[in-house]
């Protein structure tokens, strides 16, 4: 056995002699000793590989640049069925990692590390010399569990603690002059080897360490991180703290503290007093000089709650001269809780959202490409993008309908040019929006291509559909063969993946019979549903999904209203109002919905009207409204929750499961 143990730290120590390390199979072609600042050659063949199968890849690398990491993507182009590419690294690059990614509809299906050993390698420098942070960057990489290094690229793989420390030491032998820089994964390090002795050996580590002449910023937080936690020495700590604002009054520490005061103020005049001053304390513009900084959030954490009570107290100008500060994930933050959120609840008047909707829509636009989501390891830059796209399509579709609601139709109309290929039809309400802006500016001849792309996209309002069956009558007027026409421009691949999508979803549970009252005081029993396909919705008057999806259940009411075999019912339930049944009853009146409703009984655990729904709730394993439960024969046979934003795509699930049901 000693002379096992002998033989791998020899081999271990010939490595330690070469300038690069690396790890690769024969799906990657050999890309020799990668050289910081110039191009490395990426060829990839996924023959025999987890990625064999798929038609589209690409790829993610993962690089150490001066002790701090950094991802990127990967282009790849396909030829003779190798995937390949040209990257050049950084001057400062001291270690890559690529993982190979396979993509269906935007999303990330399959990923190919080399069978979990990871596709790595150091670099050297143009004249062959190793590189501060390499023999680091190999050792806390492949080291996930120490989680100092990016997450999610292993799914076992993990060296040992033995390893890792062999790393560790090497880069302290190698460049002992940058120990600020990573002092902090040496106590990481430590603690992992040492564990319950960590205390006593790391104190002396840390007291010379915290002496050293060189120490800067960074070095004095691990030291006083070291301090607060690992060792819990609070009188050292404090004493360290004070070193760091007496030496850095602008300072991470300085910032932290002021923002957390700030923060943890009751919500109140001298809370935002507070902010605005922090603000001015610490300008935003300085911390961006900072690319390594790491504390965005609190300048969004104050963006936003200074925003939102400068937007309720309508002091428009001084949020707006916050805007132009703010990145695009900050800005699509105080669109949704303000504006997006106001607008859907009708909580104020349209011309008091308008300004503020149009102001931050217009920065929206100018900072889409920010990157503002990519903020430490979350994202690559395309990721960060792809986050970005149905963000801003969402809320230009607020904005967009905002306008219209107001007659502002010219003005509305440039925007939907901002909006994404992917997102252009399928927003349901935003369809209806632009039918009518066109209506308003000379646009009817568009009007006609308007719906048939929105039928293809399922995304069709019932007014929508009233105006294509009026188009259709133009040239039918016995309306025969409407519905085969709307079927027609409808995908026949995406409806065939619904019907198959919902068949897997049925299920055969069986429910408690239950009786309830209907708006008439009438007793609607279960019990005679017998024979019959029956569809539930349970709803609540405060739920505004619930009521969204509304007109999509009423053409669901519609087509069936005729079939005898076919009930539909709408259960309010969870009430909050004493008066709900009255709140019910009105609403329904006022609204034009034409539904059978029913009153969910009283529950005798809690007194609340929601004795049925609740029955059911585990089922469902989820107490949340809207909520469609399909019933035959006694059984649940479908459920789903919430509602997607299309009438139309509404109509199509619940009527398949219906014809799904008929058809046993």
């Amino acid at each position: 056995m000693k002379r096992n143990w002998i033989v791998i730290w020899g081999l271990l120590l010939l490595s330690l002699n070469l300038n690069s390390y690396g790890q690769q199979t024969s799906r990657l072609k050999d890309w020799g000793i990668p050289v910081a600042g110039e191009k490395v050659e990426i060829s990839y063949n996924p023959k025999g590989g987890p990625l064999e199968k798929y038609q589209q890849l690409s790829g993610i690398i993962y690089m150490y640049n001066n002790y701090r990491w950094s991802i990127d993507d990967l282009t790849l182009k396909e030829r003779e069925g190798k995937w390949e590419t040209t990257y050049t690294l950084p001057a400062n690059c001291a270690f890559i990692a690529v993982k190979f990614i396979a993509t269906e509809d935007g999303k990330q299906v399959a990923s190919d590390v080399n069978n979990d050993q990871g596709y790595v390698a150091t670099t050297v420098s143009p004249k062959k010399m190793r590189l501060p942070g390499g023999a680091l960057a190999w050792g806390i990489f492949r080291k996930p569990s120490l989680n100092k290094a990016p997450q999610g690229y292993f799914d076992k793989f993990d060296i040992s603690g033995m390893a890792l420390e062999m790393w560790v030491r090497k880069e302290m032998d190698f460049n002992p002059d940058q120990f600020n820089k990573y002092f902090d994964i040496y106590l990481a390090m430590l603690k992992l080897k040492t564990a319950d002795s960590f205390p006593k050996i790391a104190l002396p580590n840390v007291e010379r360490f915290s002496k050293d002449p060189k120490i800067n910023e960074q070095g004095y937080q691990s030291v006083w991180d070291a301090y607060s936690f690992a060792l819990k020495e609070k009188g050292k700590a404090d004493s360290i703290a004070k070193i760091i604002l007496q030496k850095y009054p602008k300072g991470n520490m300085a910032r932290l503290r002021a923002y957390n005061a700030a923060y943890n103020m009751p919500l109140d005049e001298k809370k935002l007093l507070a902010q605005e001053q922090f603000l001015k304390d610490f300008p935003i513009a300085e911390y961006k000089k900072d690319t390594a900084a790491t504390q965005n959030f609190t300048y969004y954490n104050t963006y936003r709650q200074l925003a939102s009570a400068y937007f309720a107290s309508f002091q428009n100008e001084k949020l707006f001269a916050l805007v132009p500060d703010m990145n695009f994930a900050t800005l699509n933050e105080i669109y949704r809780w303000n504006i997006d959120r106001i607008f859907a609840l009708s909580k104020l008047p349209i011309e008091k959202i308008y300004p503020v909707s149009k102001v931050l829509i217009e920065e929206m636009l100018k900072k889409s490409n920010d990157y503002s989501y990519m903020e430490g390891l979350r994202y690559t830059p395309a990721q960060a993008l792809s986050v970005v796209a149905p963000q801003l399509d969402n809320k230009l579709s607020i904005h967009i309908r905002i306008l219209t609601k107001m007659g502002k139709y010219e003005e509305a109309l440039p925007f939907f040019s901002y909006r994404s290929e992917k997102g252009m039809y399928t927003d349901a309400a935003l369809n209806e929006a632009k039918m009518t802006i066109l209506d308003n500016t000379s646009g009817e001849n568009n009007v006609l291509p308007l719906l048939e792309m929105s039928v293809k996209a399922n995304a069709t309002t019932p007014s929508m559909l009233d105006r294509l069956k009026k188009i259709y009558a133009e040239s039918h007027p016995d309306l025969q063969g409407f519905d085969a026409y709307v079927e027609s421009l409808k995908s026949a691949v995406d409806v065939q993946k619904l019907k198959v999508a919902l068949k897997a979803k049925l299920i055969r549970v069986p429910y408690t019979a239950f009786g309830l009252k209907n708006m008439d005081g009438k007793m609607v029993n279960s019990a005679d549903w017998k024979g019959k396909i029956v569809v539930l919705d349970f709803w609540a008057t405060w739920c505004f999904p619930c009521k969204a999806a509304f007109p999509g259940m009423q053409l669901l009411v519609d087509r069936y209203t005729k079939d005898p075999k076919v009930g539909i019912f709408f259960i309010s339930t969870m009430e909050r109002s004493p008066s709900y049944q009255a709140d019910v009853k009105k609403y329904i009146s006022t609204s034009g919905y034409r539904f059978d409703v029913l009153f969910d009984g009283k529950n005798p655990k809690g007194g609340q009207n929601d004795r049925v729904f609740k029955s059911m709730v585990p089922i469902f394993n989820s107490s949340a409204i809207p909520r469609k439960v399909v019933l035959k024969d006694g059984l649940i046979r479908y459920t789903a929750e919430g509602y997607s934003g299309s009438p139309s795509k509404l109509l199509d699930e619940l009527s398949y499961v219906v014809e799904l049901l008929k058809a046993e």
